[in-house]
């Protein structure tokens, strides 16, 4: 036999040897590894945990080795859910009562015809009026009436550029009757509006000549429509006052009569329209008696571009009028 034989003989022989010896050392393999898991199982059973924790504590090789699985086992007595291994999904809370406006400390009780949504979202009303809402009414309608005088300013009066106190003390002598309706709506703490009209007689007497031959006197009714801008004090918002300035635009109906010494009838010879505008302005107060009642008083100057209020034109200054009133009104 050749050397060339014999080593392919050699070489056939070694693989086959090789072959055969794999499952023997798998096989040696399984029962060192089962040798180990009975070998762990008898000491936990001898010693308890203490083994176990040993094993738990030893180097990452031998898991791999062995193929032991890193889940550690649960404690009898532990209550963490982190090693539960029946965790709950998520937490669901206990019933309350509160959540169901239908029971109250677990008994039912019977409620109007209306669901539950309906009485948890209702607002409940204020235990007691705000003082501001007590004497202010804001945003709401305001009627009533004006009564007081009325004062000319005129050529037959002869109160045109006289002193304050002469003006002040002709007045407090000459005058007559006057009075109004009017309708304010209040906006907010700073601004009103009023819309009214009014009435004022207006007449004076006066002698023309020196030596007093010549009297004249003049009556006039004045019929008056206006709207007005309240501007108010903000200050006196939450009291039961208020205090205001105004100025505003209208026109009034002017018919003047003139008379001799002897009361006859005097014609006049001017020509003039018997519509005229007004610029009213002036201020006045209130005290607020009850949430619907108020009372208050006011003076009104009323700027007219107008020579005839008494009938005649003797210069060219113009004639005016103004009124003191009472006013009384009712809040709706």
């Amino acid at each position: 036999m050749s050397n060339l034989v014999r080593l392919k003989l050699l070489c056939l022989i070694s693989v086959l040897f090789s072959i055969s010896a794999i499952p023997a050392f798998s096989a040696e393999s399984s029962s060192e590894q089962q040798f180990s898991f009975e070998t762990e199982v008898s000491n936990e059973a001898l010693w308890g945990n203490q083994s176990f924790e040993l094993f738990a504590e030893s180097d990452n090789f031998f898991r791999r080795l062995f193929g032991v699985s890193r889940r550690t086992n649960v404690k009898p007595n532990s209550r963490s859910q982190r090693h539960s291994t029946s965790r709950p999904r998520r937490y669901s809370p206990p019933a309350s009562n509160s959540q169901n406006p239908d029971t109250y400390e677990g008994k039912s009780r019977s409620l109007p015809s209306s669901d539950g949504n309906s009485v948890r979202n209702t607002p409940k009303p204020p235990l007691e009026r705000s003082r501001r809402d007590q004497y202010q009414s804001l945003g709401v309608w305001e009627l009533g009436l004006m009564i007081g005088t009325s004062h000319a300013i005129s050529d037959i009066g002869g109160n045109k550029g006289i002193p304050v106190g002469d003006f002040a003390e002709y007045h407090t002598t000459n005058f007559s009757l006057g009075g109004g309706l009017y309708g304010r709506y209040i906006m907010n703490d700073w601004f009103a509006m009023n819309l009214g009209m009014g009435f004022a007689n207006l007449n004076a007497e006066r002698e023309f000549a020196p030596e007093g031959s010549e009297v004249f006197r003049f009556n006039n009714d004045i019929f008056e429509f206006y709207v007005k801008s309240e501007f108010r004090l903000p200050a006196l918002a939450r009291s039961p006052f208020d205090l205001y300035g105004f100025v505003g635009i209208g026109i009034f109906f002017s018919d003047a009569s003139i008379y001799d010494i002897n009361d006859r009838l005097i014609s006049t010879q001017d020509d003039y329209s018997q519509v005229q505008p007004v610029i009213p302005f002036g201020g006045g107060f209130s005290v607020k008696i009850t949430d619907s009642f108020r009372i208050g008083y006011e003076l009104g100057w009323r700027n007219t571009i107008f020579h005839y209020l008494d009938g005649v034109k003797k210069d060219e200054t113009y004639d005016h009028y103004f009124l003191n009133s009472i006013k009384i009104g009712f809040i709706f």
